[in-house]
């Protein structure tokens, strides 16, 4: 009797951690479509990155996505919001990618996409230019030299292949993680630019559910 009582009360203090690891927020925006995204985001063209994902309560979960929206003609902007369980899973795979686009004449899509995807190949912003291969390479303008390390490109120069790509992803309606997957959850240059979702989920954690399943082991 005495352990089945311990029991219930480690139960009880089981879910009064979930709940008060899943707090109601005021004040937090909610992001569960498209549509309740697009009314967070500024004048376009603007490119919606998201950098990390997170959830909090073991039982009772609540799930957030932190975006870096990087604007064409202002500065980038971060937004934490929290969202649903449906839309957190539904984008589990698109860290480091431009999940939602708002263009200058303020169409908007939610193809996930290389960051950035929507400056590429507008003559506002750069212009084309061969290297070495005699490829074609999208450079920025100078003025505008700041938007490679907003976007998190590092090293990473667009083709005119890749630029083709895009549009036709674009068109398609159909996810792109570049050409050798350097963008999104496995890609290399998401992992070394968006880093803190990578380190959050390679910290260890306390597994209180192994923990309750270990006690009932040993004592029942």
């Amino acid at each position: 009797m005495n352990k089945l009582i311990i029991y219930l009360l480690l139960l009880l203090v089981y879910l009064g951690l979930s709940k008060s690891l899943s707090p109601s927020e005021y004040g937090v925006n909610y992001v569960f479509n498209k549509e309740s995204l697009a009314k967070l985001i500024g004048a376009g063209p603007a490119s919606v990155i998201l950098t990390d994902i997170h959830s909090t309560g073991f039982i009772i979960k609540t799930y957030y996505h932190k975006y870096k929206v990087v604007y064409g003609f202002q500065s980038y902007e971060e937004i934490i919001a929290r969202t649903s369980s449906q839309f957190s899973s539904q984008h589990k795979e698109h860290i480091g990618l431009s999940i939602f686009r708002r263009f200058e004449d303020e169409r908007v899509n939610d193809t996930p996409l290389p960051p950035g995807s929507i400056f590429i190949g507008d003559r506002n912003f750069g212009s084309w230019r061969k290297n070495r291969n005699n490829d074609k390479e999208w450079r920025f303008y100078r003025v505008y030299r700041h938007l490679p390390a907003y976007l998190g490109w590092g090293k990473f120069h667009p083709t005119y292949k890749f630029y083709q790509e895009v549009q036709v992803r674009l068109n398609n309606n159909k996810v792109f993680f570049g050409f050798n997957d350097e963008f999104g959850l496995n890609g290399e240059i998401s992992k070394q630019y968006f880093p803190s979702f990578y380190k959050r989920n390679s910290d260890k954690q306390i597994n209180f559910k192994g923990f309750f399943k270990d006690y009932l082991k040993r004592n029942f």
